[in-house]
C-alpha cells in the first residue's frame, strides 16, 4: 500500500521521487512511469545537454519522448528481444540504475555554465542534483562556482523545501482525508469526555 504523500499532484510527484531514490518500494511504481520523470527532469535541469547523452550514440540530441529514449538506450545496451525489438522496460531498469549510481552525481558535476551557454549570451543556467537539489547560477555566479557557492545553494534549497512543508502542513495538505476524519472524531470525543466530566462535576457540587 502506498503511504500518503501529500495531496494531489505534490503528493503524486513526491512518491515518484522517493521511488527514484529507493526511498519507498520500487514495486509500487512501474519502471516506465519512473523512468519518464526522470528523464523530463533531467531535461529540465540542462535542456541543452542532459546528463544522459553520453548514453545514447554520439551526436544524438536531447530527447523528450520517454519511448523514443529507451528505444535508442536499448539498443545502445544491445538489450534486444527476439526479432532485434527493443527490451524497453529493462532498459527502464538500467536508466533509473545509472541515475541512483552515477547519473546524479554526473549532474551536480557539471560546469557552472557550459561554453556554448556563454556564447550564446545565456543569464543562467539550472545545475544541481535534480528533483529539489536544483539552482540557478547566473553568469555573476559562474566565476567563483566553488563549494562555498554550492553550499549555499544546496542551504537554499533546504531551507525553500522546509518553508513549503511547514506551508503545506497548516493548510492541511499533509494529512490524508483518512487522518483529517479520524482527528475529527477524537476531537469530539474528547469534547463529548470533557462535556461528562462538567456535568458529572456538577452534579456532585450540588
Amino acid at each position: 500500500m502506498l503511504p500518503f504523500l501529500g495531496n494531489g499532484d505534490k503528493g503524486a510527484e513526491r512518491g515518484v521521487k522517493l521511488a527514484l531514490i529507493a526511498g519507498i518500494k520500487e514495486g509500487l511504481y512501474d519502471t516506465e512511469t519512473l523512468a519518464s520523470y526522470l528523464l523530463y527532469r533531467l531535461n529540465v535541469l540542462d535542456p541543452a545537454s542532459p546528463a544522459y547523452l553520453r548514453l545514447l550514440p554520439p551526436d544524438t540530441p536531447p530527447v523528450l519522448d520517454v519511448w523514443e529514449f529507451l528505444e535508442l538506450l536499448a539498443r545502445r545496451l544491445c538489450m534486444l528481444k527476439r526479432g532485434g525489438i527493443p527490451d524497453t522496460p529493462r532498459a527502464a531498469v538500467w536508466f533509473i540504475k545509472w541515475w541512483r549510481e552515477e547519473g546524479g552525481l554526473a549532474s551536480a558535476a557539471a560546469p557552472a555554465l557550459p561554453a556554448y551557454a556563454l556564447g550564446e549570451g545565456v543569464q543562467s543556467y539550472r545545475r544541481g542534483w535534480g528533483f529539489d537539489f536544483e539552482w540557478d547560477v547566473n553568469g555573476a555566479e559562474a566565476g567563483r562556482y566553488d563549494e562555498a557557492l554550492i553550499q549555499a545553494k544546496m542551504e537554499d534549497c533546504i531551507d525553500r523545501v522546509e518553508k513549503a512543508a511547514k506551508e503545506e502542513e497548516r493548510d492541511g495538505g499533509a494529512i490524508s482525508s483518512t487522518q483529517e476524519k479520524k482527528r475529527a472524531k477524537e476531537e469530539q470525543r474528547t469534547r463529548q469526555q470533557a462535556r461528562s466530566k462538567a456535568r458529572l462535576a456538577t452534579k456532585r457540587s450540588r
